[in-house]
C-alpha cells in the first residue's frame, strides 16, 4: 500500500532497495504496422508522416538491464520483443543511445532472448536478417507458444535448417517463466477474426517493477486482471482512435479505460494507423477525431482527453516514436513526521484495485473522499469533519447537504502501526 501527502518526507528507493534500478531502460524500436497497408490512405497526413522517417520500423521494444554480478563485474542482459521490418535497422541505428541511458561504454545490440506476441509478418519478418547476423558462437534464444512457433517454421524453412543457431523455447499462456534476471508472463490474445493461433500479450517483472508488452490484442479472454494492475510501463497498441472492432485491435480510447483500470504509471501508445477513423465523418454529430492523425495531433488529442477528464496530473499517455527511451520513475517512500500536518490530500493505493482520496477542500469544513475502482469514480462530499470526543483515531463528517436530500454521513477510523489490532468501525 503507499501513502501519499503533502507534507510527508519523500525518501528514495536507493536508500532502501540495493538494486539499482537506474540501469533499466525500454527502447521503443519501432511503432507501426505492417507497413505494406499504409499507403491506402496516400491523401492523409499520417501517411505522409511515415513516408518522411528515417527508419519506418514495426511495433517491437527492448529491455536492457545491467545487474552487478558481483563486486566488480556487472553484466547486461537485453531482451527483445518482436522482430517486424525495420528492426534491426532501428536497433542497430541506436546504439548510442541506448549505452548512454545505461552509463555504459557500449552494448550489443544482438539479444539475449527474444519473446515472439504471435506471427504476423510485422513481428517476425526479420527474424532470417537477425540469424544471418549472429557471430560462430552467436545463438537466437527464441520464445513463444508452439501454435507460434509451427507458424514461424512454415513462413521461414531457413531458420528450422539452422538448429545449431535457434533454441526455441515454447511457453504457455498464464504460465510464469524465468528469462535471465527477467520473470516473464504470457497473457492469451485475441487479435480479432484475424488472430493467429497462440497469439499473446507478455508481463515483464524485474527489480520490483512491471512492464506490460500489450499490442496487438483486441481482448484477453480470461485474464486474472491483478497480473495486470499498476504496472510501470504500458504499452499499447492502439490501431485507431476510435472503437473499430474489424481493426482487431483496441483503440486510443480503449487504451484510456485501460490504464484507469490497471492503474498504470506510465503508458506509451505505439502501432497507429488511424484509417478506419475516416469513417466516423460521414456522421454530422459525431465530435472526435475523424481522420488519420500525425503522431503531434494523436498526442494533442490525448493530452486534450486527459485535461478534460481531470487525470493530467496521474496518469502520463506518451504516443511514442521509433528511439524512444524509457526509464522507471523514481519510487518515493514516505515517511510521516507527527510534528507536521499531513497537508490537505492523501491517496492510498490500495490492493484490491482500489484508490481512495481524502482531500481537505479550500472551502470550510469540508472533506472530500474519491474512491476509484478498475473502472468508476465514485466523489463524496462530507461537511464539518472533527474528531470523535472519545476516540481520536475516528473521524466523523456530517453528510452534504444537497437540493433534494442529505447525502450520508462519514464515520472513518485511522489504524496507526500503534494501534491495536481489531476491525474497522466502518
Amino acid at each position: 500500500m503507499a501513502i501519499m501527502s503533502k507534507n510527508t518526507v519523500a525518501v528514495s528507493d536507493s536508500q532502501i532497495d540495493t538494486e539499482n534500478l537506474s540501469q533499466l531502460v525500454v527502447r521503443i524500436n519501432g511503432t507501426l504496422p505492417d507497413l505494406s497497408i499504409m499507403g491506402d490512405e496516400e491523401k492523409s497526413e499520417r501517411a505522409a508522416e511515415v513516408k518522411r522517417m528515417e527508419i519506418a520500423a514495426n511495433t517491437s521494444c527492448s529491455l536492457f538491464t545491467i545487474n552487478p554480478s558481483d563486486g566488480t563485474k556487472s553484466e547486461m542482459f537485453h531482451l527483445l520483443i518482436d522482430v517486424g521490418e525495420g528492426v534491426v535497422a532501428s536497433l542497430e541505428k541506436g546504439t548510442a543511445d541506448i549505452a548512454s541511458s545505461l552509463q555504459t561504454a557500449k552494448i550489443s545490440t544482438r539479444p539475449n532472448a527474444i519473446l515472439i506476441t504471435h506471427s504476423h509478418d510485422d513481428h517476425i519478418k526479420e527474424l532470417p536478417i537477425l540469424l544471418n547476423k549472429l557471430g560462430e558462437s552467436d545463438k537466437l534464444n527464441i520464445y513463444c507458444t508452439k501454435e507460434c512457433h509451427d507458424q514461424i517454421m512454415n513462413k521461414f524453412p531457413e531458420i528450422g535448417a539452422s538448429q545449431s543457431a535457434v533454441s526455441f523455447s515454447t511457453i504457455q499462456p498464464d504460465e510464469t517463466f524465468q528469462i535471465g534476471p527477467l520473470s516473464v508472463t504470457a497473457v492469451l490474445a485475441s487479435h480479432g477474426e484475424n488472430s493467429p493461433p497462440g497469439s499473446v500479450v507478455y508481463v515483464v517483472r524485474i527489480q520490483g517493477r512491471k512492464i506490460i508488452f500489450g499490442w496487438d490484442f483486441l481482448s484477453l479472454p480470461n485474464v486474472e486482471e491483478n497480473l495486470l494492475w499498476n504496472p510501470d510501463l504500458l504499452i499499447l497498441g492502439t490501431q485507431s482512435y476510435n472503437p473499430h472492432i474489424e481493426t482487431g485491435m483496441i483503440s486510443v480510447t480503449d487504451a484510456y479505460q485501460l490504464v484507469r483500470r490497471w492503474n498504470a504509471k506510465d503508458c506509451y501508445l505505439v502501432h497507429y494507423r488511424g484509417l478506419m477513423d475516416f469513417e466516423e465523418s460521414r456522421n454530422q454529430w459525431f465530435r472526435g477525431p475523424v481522420k488519420a492523425m500525425t503522431s503531434a495531433e494523436l498526442q494533442k488529442n490525448v493530452d486534450s482527453h486527459l485535461g478534460i477528464s481531470g487525470d493530467s496530473g496521474r496518469f502520463r499517455i506518451t504516443v511514442a516514436k521509433e528511439g524512444t527511451i524509457w526509464t522507471p520513475r523514481e519510487r518515493p517512500r514516505y515517511s510521516y513526521d507527527e510534528n507536521n500536518p499531513i497537508g490537505n490530500v492523501i491517496e492510498i493505493e490500495g490492493l484490491q484495485n482500489y484508490v481512495f482520496k481524502i482531500e481537505k477542500q479550500n472551502k470550510e469544513d469540508k472533506l472530500k473522499v474519491t474512491i476509484e475502482g478498475k473502472i468508476n469514480r465514485y466523489n463524496m462530499q462530507f461537511d464539518r469533519p472533527r474528531k470523535d470526543t472519545n476516540n481520536d483515531q475516528l473521524i466523523r463528517a456530517a453528510g452534504e447537504k444537497r437540493m433534494l436530500a442529505k447525502g450520508p454521513e462519514l464515520i472513518m477510523e485511522l489504524l496507526t502501526s500503534q494501534s491495536k489490532e481489531k476491525e474497522p468501525t466502518s
